[in-house]
């Protein structure tokens, strides 16, 4: 087990959670991470539970292959294998939002690429790449 990550990063989560709800960014199935402070191998995720309900005692602690390792039989998001896979692969990422946007929704369920069209987006130019769940085993 990696030591305690900083309080204050795992307040910052806490809050993250909260107000991305109430600002409609996620819904009620949303939820954000955050990399451990002290230990880049591993993430930080609420249980889970609706993310505007998320206290300090919610954060729990997974390893790279999705692992909860202080999760003590609470339930944990199935999609935490999405945070997992995009930590590995990407040690520059400190955070990362799961969310059911309806604008977005299509290009996770069909065959149209995700392209940018406004000069913020350039880092689309390559495509987005898509996460398919039941390739992770749990």
């Amino acid at each position: 087990m990696p030591a305690a990550a900083d309080r204050a990063l795992v307040d910052k989560l806490v809050l993250a959670n909260r107000i991305l709800y109430k600002k409609g960014v996620v819904d009620g199935f949303g939820h954000v991470s955050a990399r451990h402070d002290q230990s880049p191998e591993h993430f930080l995720l609420a249980r889970s539970m609706a993310p505007a309900l998320v206290r300090r005692d919610d954060i729990l602690t997974f390893d790279f292959d999705g692992a909860a390792l202080d999760a003590d039989g609470r339930r944990v998001y199935l999609e935490r294998f999405i945070h997992a896979a995009i930590y590995r692969a990407r040690s520059d990422v400190q955070a990362v939002v799961h969310s059911h946007s309806p604008s977005v929704i299509p290009f996770g369920v069909t065959r149209q690429p995700l392209r940018p069209i406004f000069h913020m987006s350039g880092f689309l130019g390559e495509g987005a790449a898509l996460f398919d769940i039941r390739d992770a085993e749990e």
